[in-house]
């Protein structure tokens, strides 16, 4: 129970603090509380945020580098191992740069927006293709990872030192790199989201 201190609310009664079904996870929350939509952006922000952390760290390696420890049990993701990608993320001399299960990440990163682009209805729109798009590129990042291969992503992060051109990375990760233009489309889909009828 909490205090509230909401307007409308003078006596600050206090009031439960919605919890979780017994084994539930934060996308079993009920719908009013995070549209499909709202909850597939914040998954696609964790790997996108993990994805970047990685990268920033093996450039500049920090010994306390961000935790998005609890964003993932947040989101119910159940793979431990994905705390430590920024600090297994190393760089070489040439430049190039190894990020634990980056296959892992850029395929939940791909299936995500697939997801997002179905549950806003954005087939056959500008928006859509701006999706693919970005879905294309980070195809580039897997091809690069495992070139020649004829087995598709892994489902379960692997790990291995998987190193990948500086040049892809900071297409992908850097200041105007596409998970920066990606986070922007998503932005702009919860802006009209919030404003139909019903939110």
């Amino acid at each position: 129970m909490i205090k509230s201190t909401l307007p409308g609310n003078p006596e600050g009664h206090y009031q439960a603090v919605p919890s979780l079904p017994p084994g539930g996870r934060f996308e079993d929350r009920p719908r009013s509380a995070h549209s499909a939509l709202e909850l597939h952006i914040r998954r696609l922000r964790y790997f996108m945020d993990l994805l970047e952390t990685g990268y920033h760290h093996a450039l500049h390696p920090d010994p306390l580098p961000r935790s998005l420890r609890a964003d993932r049990i947040a989101l119910g993701i159940d793979v431990p191992e994905l705390d430590a990608v920024p600090l297994w993320s190393v760089k070489q001399r040439d430049g190039a740069v190894a990020i634990p299960f980056v296959e892992f990440i850029v395929t939940q990163i791909s299936r995500t927006l697939e997801a997002i682009a179905d549950d806003a209805g954005l087939s056959g729109s500008a928006a859509g293709e701006d999706l693919i798009l970005a879905r294309g590129t980070l195809r580039r990042v897997l091809e690069q990872a495992s070139p020649g291969s004829a087995t598709a992503a892994p489902d379960l992060p692997r790990l291995g030192d998987i190193f990948l051109s500086g040049e892809i990375l900071d297409e992908v990760c850097g200041p105007k790199g596409l998970l920066q233009t990606i986070a922007g489309q998503c932005e702009a889909l919860l802006a009209v989201e919030s404003v139909r009828p019903g939110h």
